[in-house]
């Protein structure tokens, strides 16, 4: 999958990570976001991806 998108694994998740803060600023969640890409961040690490 990351080979499939330009820019690479990095460039994906700048775009992800920028489209769920506006959507998150713009529905007051930003504390509920933090937490899930708190929890996504760790999965990672843990997974060692």
């Amino acid at each position: 999958m990351r080979d499939l998108v330009p820019g690479g694994y990095l460039f994906t998740h700048a775009v992800f990570w920028s489209v769920v803060a506006l959507v998150a600023i713009g529905t007051n969640a930003v504390a509920i976001i933090l937490s899930i890409g708190l929890a996504l961040m760790v999965l990672e690490a843990v997974r060692g991806g």
